[in-house]
């Protein structure tokens, strides 16, 4: 027996002016995809063998293009077709949060799939590894036979996860049965932030699904927070429950029903935990703690959900109050233009400049003076155990005259979630007193480093709370866009 194994991971949002082109996207065919999925040695330990096809990975990031999208797609379905008669059984990877510009149905993984159907049949066992914070259909899980997505955010389990589905691929390809998710969907619009793994009400909601798998007739249960930054009418959060036999459907759903009533009766618990604050205060309480090394975090311009690190609100307020000191590092900001003046300075350098965007009123410009004190790589994707880490430019590091803070400027959206990616840039992390990263939580790699955390709860893009937000495509009513008390599952 053979998988054919794959996938799109694109986390889009429609809240930034950049568009998505294929040369922005990193393309793994082959070998190459099979190896940067990390599930080869699961099928060959059930002697089946691999078949590596199309990996596309944008992460988080603007709208993709309607040409790249259909590009990778046309790919993708060329390569299942051309090993149509070698495989038994194909095992993707897709985000859940595909964001597709010009495409009527907006996302991209639910387009694919249907795609895919048609091609293989209904009956060839398909399953899917998936980001919680997708989003997720009846319609989508009945064009598949397994999902699944991590448990934990920060998602640390990442490769744990993708491993078990392809366990329970394999053993859905050796022992043919009819396998169909159950999907209840919910409601409720949820924030990533609002729902990390280590707080209620996740720590109880992951229980419940861990219990639910006990049970024999269970061969998957998960829940899917869902996505909020961009509109689409499959926005909401859900509980899957997948039953191993036929004969299992109405225990299943039992527990699904279960753990979705107890998910809708937690929903006020869902909401910002440990230390945040608005932006001026987070500076302000930072700036105070003695510790080393602090990290404050910019929540409405986390390039790990898709902005574009353009914006200069944490600046404006740092550069307002710093009064000697504390070292300071800004990582980083992004404007093109700032970057390619710099970029052709030597370090050292003496320069006066307009740093920011100027798209809106987060991203408005603030003029520096100081001098280019370091150049180094921009390096993208440490730790990421599928997308491999890649240099993907160059950042300028500035020193604010006068001040011991310090600027990474970039012309690309980067999350600085790991030490050694400020390794790369000619930095070191733990040089700093305080650390300005473009991010929600505090990235899984940082955590131990980080000595105080406090979360800025600036608006922009990446915005957490859905209030925020206008939408015209979700299903209404729903939480906590409206008073609603009553549970009624999306169908």
């Amino acid at each position: 027996m053979k998988v054919f194994v794959g996938g799109m991971d694109a986390e889009c949002n429609e809240h930034v002016s950049k568009v998505i082109r294929l040369n922005d996207i990193h393309l793994l065919r082959g070998d190459e995809c099979a190896d940067a999925l990390n599930i080869r040695e699961e099928f060959e330990a059930a002697g089946i063998g691999v078949i590596g096809g199309l990996y596309a990975h944008a992460g988080p990031t603007g709208m993709i293009s309607r040409e790249a999208f259909e590009t990778i797609s046309a790919e993708l379905l060329h390569r299942v077709k051309e090993h149509l008669r070698e495989i038994d059984g194909i095992y993707l990877k897709l985000h859940g949060a595909s964001g597709i510009k010009d495409l009527d149905e907006v996302s991209g993984e639910h387009v694919l799939v249907k795609r895919l159907r048609r091609i293989v049949g209904q009956y060839m066992p398909i399953a899917v590894v998936q980001d919680p914070h997708g989003n997720m259909t009846k319609e989508f899980a009945e064009s598949v036979n397994i999902v699944r997505c991590y448990r934990e955010s920060p998602h640390i389990d990442t490769v744990e996860t993708g491993k078990t589905v392809a366990r329970k691929l394999a053993d859905l390809m050796e022992n043919r049965r009819p396998m169909k998710p159950i999907v209840f969907k919910l409601p409720m619009l949820l924030g990533g932030e609002q729902s990390m793994s280590a707080e209620e009400p996740m720590v109880t909601i992951n229980r419940m699904l861990d219990e639910a798998e006990k049970d024999p007739a269970v061969f998957s249960a998960c829940f899917y927070i869902g996505y909020l930054s961009h509109d689409d009418d499959k926005l909401g959060a859900a509980v899957v429950v997948v039953p191993d036999r036929p004969e299992d459907e109405a225990r299943c759903r039992q527990q699904g029903e279960r753990i979705a009533r107890a998910v809708w009766a937690l929903r006020g618990e869902f909401g910002f935990k440990g230390n945040f604050a608005p932006p001026e205060e987070a500076v302000l309480r930072t700036l105070k703690e003695g510790v080393k090394t602090a990290v404050i975090t910019d929540l409405g311009d986390n390039c790990g959900a898709g902005s574009m690190g353009e914006q200069t609100v944490l600046l404006r307020y740092m550069l307002k109050h710093w009064q000697g000191g504390k070292k300071v590092l800004f990582a980083g900001i992004r404007d093109t233009g700032a970057h390619a003046l710099l970029g052709g300075l030597p370090v050292g350098s003496s320069v006066s400049f307009d740093l920011g965007a100027g798209e809106d009123e987060g991203s408005a410009p603030v003029h520096i003076e100081g001098a280019v004190i370091q150049r180094g790589d921009a390096y993208k994707g440490y730790g990421n155990a599928v997308f491999m880490g890649r240099k993907v430019g160059e950042v300028s590091t500035v020193r604010v005259k006068g001040t011991l803070i310090d600027i990474m400027v970039l012309d690309t959206n980067l999350q600085y979630g790991h030490p050694y990616e400020f390794t790369r840039a000619g930095l070191d992390f733990h040089d700093y007193d305080i650390v300005v990263a473009k991010m929600g939580y505090l990235d899984t790699y940082l955590i131990p480093e980080t000595r105080y955390h406090c979360m800025a709860v600036t608006d922009g893009p990446t915005a957490q709370e859905p209030q925020k937000f206008d939408f015209k495509r979700v299903y209404r009513p729903i939480w906590p866009l409206d008073d609603v008390k009553e549970l009624r599952y999306i169908e």
